[in-house]
């Protein structure tokens, strides 16, 4: 990051200073430097609300996903509500190296009384388990071959949109950044790996604002840790 934001410093004595060749190497610096340094702001934001919308092609998650929530960065912790292909509706909360989930499909697994899977969240990966917002973020530090598009107004926002690819060829990214404040205000991706592939479109908002997570109580939940394999095969 620090070597992002010299780059962002010394581009106008650069471009004085060189012609031709030099000239254009040291213009194609300054969009993936934008791009990086807005990453981190935004990953800096104490809070923000996000919308997801998303085709998915990856073992049981097949078809469009929906959902929004809203994530308290300092607290570490997040509330999420997914609208899932075959499985239905999807609440999932995040806290810390926690996640729970809760579904109409889970009741059957639940013991009596229990409502809510709590999974660990570095350790089982459950697909239904929405990621942090950092992690999305992270990817956009990594994007080669970053151009700037032009500038575009959506939702009443101004904005500068850019396209990249991720590392070795693995995805097609567009940023859309806010002129006024510089966050990443949205992300469209088109991705494959060898476990599957998708598309779609992650849109932040509201940043900073308070954010309010209730985390489910020890009584209302059931140690998933067994059940998630179980669950991945069916």
């Amino acid at each position: 990051m620090r070597r992002a934001l010299v780059a962002l410093l010394v581009l106008p004595l650069a471009l004085a200073a060189c012609t031709g060749t030099e000239a254009r190497v040291a213009r194609q610096l300054a969009p993936k430097a934008s791009v990086q340094q807005a990453a981190q702001k935004t990953v800096e934001a104490t809070s923000e609300h996000i919308t997801l919308s998303a085709g998915v092609l990856a073992g049981t998650i097949t078809g469009r996903v929906t959902g929004s929530g809203d994530f308290d960065n300092a607290n570490r912790r997040g509330s999420f509500h997914l609208e899932l292909p075959r499985l239905g509706e999807v609440d999932a909360v995040v806290d810390g190296t926690s996640a729970y989930v809760k579904a109409p499909f889970l009741a059957a697994f639940l013991p009596a009384g229990k409502t809510w899977l709590k999974l660990n969240g570095k350790a089982s990966r459950f697909d239904v388990v929405p990621q942090n917002p950092e992690q999305a973020l992270a990817r956009l530090k990594k994007l080669a071959r970053v151009r700037k598009v032009g500038d575009e107004t959506i939702g009443g926002v101004n904005m500068t949109h850019y396209h990249g690819t991720g590392r070795l060829g693995s995805g097609n990214f567009d940023v859309w950044i806010g002129k006024d404040d510089g966050y990443v205000h949205r992300i469209a991706a088109a991705v494959r790996s060898r476990t599957g592939s998708g598309n779609g479109v992650l849109s932040f908002s509201d940043f900073g604002e308070p954010v309010s997570v209730d985390v489910p109580p020890a009584s209302d939940t059931a140690d998933g840790t067994n059940l998630v394999p179980f669950l991945r095969r069916g």
